[in-house]
């Protein structure tokens, strides 16, 4: 069937527009000291505000940097900003690191976690009580698991020509809306093969699970892994998707219409278990509400529509308002043999990803299917690179090699076209690396990780540590892109700024500020 539609795209106009496209990273890195344990220093003033500045912020905690890339027009570009704001960021450092890993460094329990702080204006009060609340409702550890996210959009000018070879009447913005989330149920169905080709993290320090009962194997006295993992980090030790499950949170993405809708819900949904660990009591918010999720960002999903960044409401409002602008995809692992935690290879397979998960299949996907998709990740996650595992599809198992030869199959045929497009045989050098991981999983990141482990009798600890001196070597010596660098700094600056004018037009109080949030519409 993709040969048909494939031969047919390629004679429509609509092609040559196929590789004009956005691309954004995202990058979430621990600070450490040079013992590998998670920093406990404020985020560096050299940074600017974590509120405000657009390229270096914070997630979850004051120690867990995140990067972001503005959207860039060609893969090399948004590796080289990614690149220059980490040498950027390890220049202002104090003797301090960044975690390689996805995984955390040595932990010491929750409270050896801090949460990040913002501020005194409303929104930064807002940001950190969310924070508070997601380590009373999920504990703090899992919240420093880091990685990358890849953001990615076609062009108004591909969508326009993409719309007359599909013949549709509905405007571009409805249409766009609808394609992005036929991309998004496919990226569903498909997120195993991310977890597969690219997962980074098969083994854990011990640390990270103290006290807790757990299945995985003792690779020695500080270290757990598990024989056949690619992604720990999107499996059951990962983020807080099983609870969310157990909790009833069904999002769908049948279309945009149903997703805002189920985000809405959950967010208004009260939750029995999370009342009983309060709103307010000894003169702070342990949350910002006691419902099923605090706002939409608590779901935990590796695929996100995401709407114009330009209007400040809401993500569900923000999204039925312009549809959706672009696709987070978000289940990768910091490629620890890569100083920038991705290479180029895995953002061109993604891109021809994005491209297969447009046209291949624009089927509605059922709860059922959902789970079905969510297990398989999971499964994939822990036990991947077992040559006897199966994948579920519509109840039935199939062969994880065979599933990889046919969808690896159909991407060679997306890079050919690619090819014609481009003149640039890039994606079919970036096909052939990945079959090549599938004839031989010994080339699979997840295995190489256990192989150096064993080769050099390292702890996981001990293998993320001497990744940091590499990296940290190679960034000494970067030649940084002046441009970039001019970039960083004034926006260091300007978000201080930014931050101070916040909190002094202070008009509101920071309950009426919650519940203004939550009431638009």
């Amino acid at each position: 069937m993709i040969d048909k539609f494939l031969e047919n795209l390629s004679k429509h106009s609509c092609s040559s527009f196929l590789a004009d496209s956005k691309i954004g990273l995202e990058k979430e890195s621990l600070r450490v000291d040079k013992n590998g344990t998670i920093s406990y220093k404020i985020h560096p003033e050299e940074f600017g505000s974590a509120l405000t500045n657009k390229y270096i912020t914070t997630d979850y905690s004051e120690a867990l940097i995140e990067i972001v890339t503005p959207p860039c027009s060609s893969h090399q570009e948004a590796l080289k900003y990614l690149e220059n704001i980490i040498g950027f960021i390890y220049k202002n450092l104090d003797q301090e690191y960044l975690w390689p890993a996805s995984m955390p460094c040595i932990i010491a329990g929750d409270k050896s976690i801090p949460i990040a702080y913002y501020g005194t204006s409303n929104p930064a009060r807002m940001k950190t009580t969310y924070r508070r609340g997601l380590g009373n409702r999920y504990g703090r550890i899992m919240q420093v698991i880091s990685g990358i996210h890849f953001n990615y959009s076609f062009s108004d000018h591909f969508w326009k020509e993409y719309s007359n070879f599909k013949n549709t009447k509905k405007n571009i913005k409805d249409f766009k809306s609808e394609q992005y989330f036929i991309i998004s149920r496919n990226l569903i169905r498909n997120g195993w093969l991310i977890a597969y080709l690219f997962g980074c993290s098969p083994a854990v320090c011990k640390s990270y699970l103290s006290g807790k009962k757990t299945t995985l194997e003792s690779f020695d006295e500080y270290t757990y892994y598990e024989k056949f993992a690619t992604s720990l980090r999107m499996g059951d030790i990962g983020y807080q998707n099983n609870k969310e499950d157990d909790m009833g949170v069904h999002i769908d993405y049948n279309s945009l219409e149903k997703y805002s809708k189920s985000l809405d819900e959950a967010i208004k949904k009260p939750s029995k278990e999370y009342e009983k660990i309060g709103v307010y009591s000894d003169g702070y918010y342990k949350q910002i509400n006691a419902n099923t999720l605090q706002i939409e960002n608590e779901y935990y999903s590796t695929i996100r529509p995401k709407p114009d960044p330009n209007i400040k409401k809401r993500p569900s409002k923000a999204l039925l308002e312009s549809g959706v602008n672009y696709i987070e995809l978000r289940s990768i692992d910091n490629n620890i043999f890569s100083n920038t935690g991705i290479d180029i290879d895995q953002m061109y397979f993604i891109e021809l990803l994005m491209i297969h998960s447009l046209i291949t299949n624009d089927s509605q996907i059922s709860q059922e299917e959902y789970i079905e998709s969510k297990n398989n990740l999971t499964n994939v996650a822990h036990n991947g690179r077992d040559k006897e595992f199966k994948l579920i599809n519509n109840n039935q198992a199939k062969s994880i090699a065979l599933a990889l030869r046919e969808i690896l199959s159909e991407l060679r045929k997306i890079a050919e076209l690619m090819y014609k497009i481009t003149n640039d045989d890039k994606y079919i050098r970036c096909i052939k690396k990945q079959e090549e991981k599938f004839e031989n999983n010994c080339k699979l990141p997840s295995n190489l990780v256990i192989d150096k482990m064993i080769e050099n009798k390292f702890s996981f600890y001990e293998f993320c540590m001497e990744s940091i001196w590499e990296q940290k070597k190679h960034f000494s010596t970067l030649n940084f892109d002046n441009d970039i660098i001019k970039k960083l700094k004034k926006e260091s600056l300007g978000s201080i700024e930014k931050k101070k004018l916040l909190e002094k037009n202070i008009t509101e109080s920071y309950e009426d500020y919650i519940r203004r949030y939550f009431s638009e519409k």
